[in-house]
């Protein structure tokens, strides 16, 4: 098993985690990668109120 979509496309996923438990990454581009997938985001800022015209 070379790729992770040929452990998908075999329904071997198990074992391709299992080959890899040694490998090590970047683990705050994975925290931002999982954060933005989940949905969760800044909290925005307040909206501006509009302008109003008492012509």
């Amino acid at each position: 098993m070379t790729t992770l979509r040929e452990a998908r496309e075999a329904g071997k996923l198990d074992e391709f985690a299992k080959d890899r438990e040694t490998e090590t990454g970047d683990e705050a581009a994975f925290n931002r990668t999982l954060n933005s997938m989940a949905g969760k985001s800044k909290e925005a800022p307040e909206a501006s109120k509009p302008d109003r015209c008492d012509d």
